[in-house]
């Protein structure tokens, strides 16, 4: 899985700068809340059309999803509680750079750009919801393609690829926000497909119980 290839890749790196973040008395929890404050300013460049901004915070404040679990282990701190709250931070994260989606699309009169982030949002709440019930069942449902780092990562470049459109040259491009519009169109409707997936999974994984 690509999350799973991804923090065993970068684990290293973490290691090092967690010692650091832990010798400066700073815990895991705090960490996570710093991300969401990250994800919070992403928002509102996103909202206020400060593109370029807002998709490299997008990506700054993932990080610090990664950051936080390698502190817990590293201050042998690691508890059912620190990654309850990791978890739903996550979902408000998520949740507010949707939201500056939003209201970009507002901004620019794209009735058709607010239907496509409200698609995403509901999609990616179900994939969690799902993967959740689901380990509720005392099964483990982590398939699906759209998973929250490719979301984040197809967002991010989404975004910053958007914003570096030169006015002049793209006013189309520009005024409904055309990039974008696919990218949400790729997220809500992949999102939705990863949703069904770990439905039927789950579902034949509890039939054959």
């Amino acid at each position: 899985m690509f999350e799973a290839k991804l923090r065993s890749k970068i684990g290293a790196i973490l290691s090092p700068l967690a010692r650091i973040i832990v010798s400066l008395g700073i815990t895991a929890n705090m960490v996570t809340m710093f991300g969401l404050l990250v994800n919070l300013v992403a928002a509102f460049c996103l909202a206020t059309d400060r593109l370029i901004a807002a998709g490299l915070l997008i990506l700054f404040g993932a990080s610090f999803d990664m950051i936080d679990g390698a502190v817990a282990r590293a201050r042998t701190s690691t508890n059912s509680s620190g990654a309850l709250l990791d978890s739903v931070i996550d979902r408000y994260s998520e949740a507010v750079i949707f939201l500056g989606a939003l209201i970009y699309f507002h901004h620019l009169q794209n009735f058709f750009g607010v239907v496509l982030v409200f698609a995403a949002v509901i999609g990616s709440i179900l994939v969690s919801y799902v993967r959740a019930k689901a380990e509720g069942l005392q099964i483990e449902c982590k398939v699906g393609l759209m998973q929250r780092p490719e979301r984040i990562i197809l967002l991010a470049l989404g975004v910053i690829a958007q914003g570096v459109i030169p006015d002049q040259y793209t006013t189309i491009l520009q005024s409904k926000g055309v990039i974008l519009l696919g990218v949400f169109a790729i997220l809500a409707v992949t999102a939705h497909i990863t949703a069904i997936h770990r439905l039927i999974f789950s579902f034949h994984k509890l039939s054959d119980h």
